[in-house]
Order: C-alpha cells, then structure tokens, then sequence
C-alpha cells in the first residue's frame, strides 16, 4: 500500500464535458507529475472522472498506444505491455483466492503476508474494474541522463538525454546510445549544456527539438533563462525559431508544429513551409506536455509563484502570484478555443507529459513490485 496517499494530497476538479468527452472518445490518459513522483491515470468512470495514482521514482517523458506504454523515470526506461491472457485470468476469477493458486506459486517468504493479501484484494479489484492490463515487461537503466521526451521510431525507442544534450537510443549492453546532437554542442559530456528537452516524431523518426538556449558551456541554458529558448529542426540539424520562452513538447500534427512556450503560458504553431510561427491558445499555467486525438488537443500546465526561490526566470506575469494552475487542458486544435480542463487543487502542482491511452476508457498498471504481477503469466510457444 501507498502510505503517502493517506497524508498527500491528489485532489481535483474538472469541467462537466472532460469525463463525456473522454468516454465518447474511447480513450483515457496518462500523465506524469515529477514533483509529485506519480504517474496518473485519467479515466472516466459511470459519467465522473477518475485519476488513479501510480507512485514511480521522478516520471517524465511518456508514450503510449493500443499496446503499450512507455516511461522514463529518474534513472529507467519502463515499457508495459498490453496482456490479454492475464486480464483475462483476473476477470474469470481464476487469481480471486490467493489460497486457491498452486502452492509453488505462493510466496512462502514473505514477511509480512498480511499485507500481500490486502494488496493482492486491492489490485485484483482494480484489475476488474478495468478493460485494459498494462504489465511491466522491460527495463532498462540509463543513469541519471534527465530523462525528458521519449518516442517510439522505426528502429526503437528514441529519448532526450538532457544531461548529455543528445537524443540517443537505448541498448541493454549501454547506458544510451547518442545518436544526434544539436550543431551548437562541441562534445559529449554530462554539463546539460542547452537543456535539450523536447522532440518531436514525425513518420517514425525525430523531425524536431526544443531547447533553453544554444550554449555549449554547463549549465549555460541558465544565463538569461526564459528569453533565449530555440526550436530545432533535427534533419537540417539548425535552429528555425529563435527567442522561446522556455520551450516545451514539440510536437508534429496536420503538416505544423506545435509547442509549448512554457514561460509565457501559450501554445505555439510553427509552419515550416512558411517558416513562421503563431500563438494558438493561452493558458493559466506554465504549459508542458502536449498529444493530439484527432482535432482535440491535450495540454498540460504547471503552477508558478514568484516566491519561489528556483524560480529564476522571466515569466509572463500572469502566471505568478498564485494566478497559475496545474492541471490538463481540452482545446480545439483548429480555433485554440479550450472546451474543458482538469484542475489539480492539492499537491500535485507540475506536469511534464500526457499520452493518450486508445481504445481504453479505463487502463490499469500493473508494476513489478506490485502483489499481482508474480502470479500472471502471458507465454507463447518457441
């Protein structure tokens, strides 16, 4: 059991429409909150909307389709795969009765099986309530490279490495593989130089990054911080758009490119045929992490007060003195309009990523460490 859940806060509230909205669609969502060291699931349920709250070390950068979701941690890379053969197990009541599983299988060993057994009661309930099973299947360990987006491509899973200022790969004989860097970055070393952050994927491979600035010192993403922020263009590997405040998510939709101008609370749309950008929507929040589902898009903000003491940057005035809020944002992509939002009220105050869960209203996660996850198994034949 979580015991932070009985003293944390993880209240919320949201327009009538989001759970509608979200039912109509098929879909659920994910999103990461690093500060409060949750990933949570957004999901409606009987007309209400429903966050559940998974506890991971420092989440980040998310993706997410039919079958699987992947997540970047403090120090891993954890992919979940979707299980029809153990969902169903769960949902025919085959795993109801821990007594009833085959001796072998039960864990003679543990110290404490009390509480094994109200976690297993409280993760087979939730199992049932859901239609989808995600289970950890792979993880890799990268070390501490700050993990920010990370995307599914044709050859494997890209991440931006902001410690080293690269997108790299992952391989299980490496820490990371580097496989671009921005033309301004000398050389290969753990300074975060830029604050490389953000990617966008376009036909299966990286089309474009976001950065804080195009030092090539350490830490020189920090020198006039909120005023100097780029975004990239991968292929041409140079800067196509200059002076961001702070930018976030890039991402590629409908022939244009969207971004988060975190610092200002906007959201940008870049023509790369015209080579010009524009404001589509503001939003009461530092904005970050962004995904599409058809002409609805999904936005992220995070809360700023100018009396915190890391705040070191400039910030659109809007934003501060309590006037910002955490929470996810429903906008029409074609007028900017926002049409309904989910608002964070306790502790969870920053966001970095949302994905969209298809064909599932209402997913479960199934960690490693988690009671049910030793007795599923999902096996094919060799």
């Amino acid at each position: 059991m979580d015991s932070e859940l009985n003293i944390l806060d993880f209240s919320s509230t949201y327009s009538d429409n989001f759970p509608k909205i979200l039912s109509e669609l098929g879909i659920s969502l994910i999103v990461t909150s690093y500060q409060s060291q949750r990933v949570i699931l957004v999901r409606s349920n009987n007309g209400k909307l429903e966050t559940k709250l998974k506890a991971f070390p420092r989440p980040m950068g998310l993706y997410a389709d039919s079958d699987r979701i992947t997540l970047g941690t403090l120090n891993q890379v954890i992919d979940f795969q979707r299980t029809d053969n153990g969902y169903a197990d769960v949902v025919n009541g085959n795993l109801d009765s821990y007594e009833a599983l085959p001796k072998k299988l039960q864990d003679s060993e543990l110290k404490d099986i009390t509480e094994f057994r109200e976690q297993w009661d409280e993760q087979i309930q939730s199992v049932k309530a859901a239609d989808s099973l995600f289970m950890e299947r792979a993880t890799l360990s990268t070390g501490m490279i700050n993990i920010h987006d990370i995307g599914w491509g044709n050859d494997g899973l890209w991440v931006v490495n902001s410690m080293f200022s690269c997108l790299c790969k992952l391989s299980p004989n490496h820490s990371f593989v580097a496989a671009w860097t921005p033309s301004f970055i000398s050389e290969l070393k753990p300074d975060n130089r830029c604050h490389l952050n953000g990617m966008a994927m376009l036909e299966g491979e990286p089309r474009y990054a976001t950065a804080f600035g195009e030092s090539d010192t350490p830490e020189g993403w920090r020198d006039e911080l909120g005023s100097n922020g780029v975004l990239i263009d991968i292929v041409a590997n140079k800067v196509v758009k200059s002076g961001i405040s702070m930018p976030h998510s890039p991402r590629c939709h409908a022939g244009k490119v969207y971004y988060c101008a975190s610092g200002d609370g906007d959201i940008h749309v870049y023509d790369p045929k015209l080579g010009v950008s524009r404001v589509l929507c503001e939003l009461q929040g530092f904005t970050r992490g962004m995904t599409f589902f058809g002409d609805l898009m999904l936005v992220g903000t995070s809360t700023l007060r100018k009396s915190e003491e890391h705040i070191r940057f400039k910030a659109h005035p809007r934003l501060l003195d309590g006037q910002s809020e955490c929470g996810v944002w429903l906008v029409d992509v074609n007028t900017g309009e926002v049409i309904g939002n989910l608002t964070f009220l306790g502790d969870v105050e920053q966001i970095y990523d949302i994905a969209v869960v298809p064909n599932s209203k209402k997913p479960e996660l199934l960690q490693s460490a988690d009671a049910l996850s030793s007795h599923i198994f999902e096996f094919c034949r060799g």
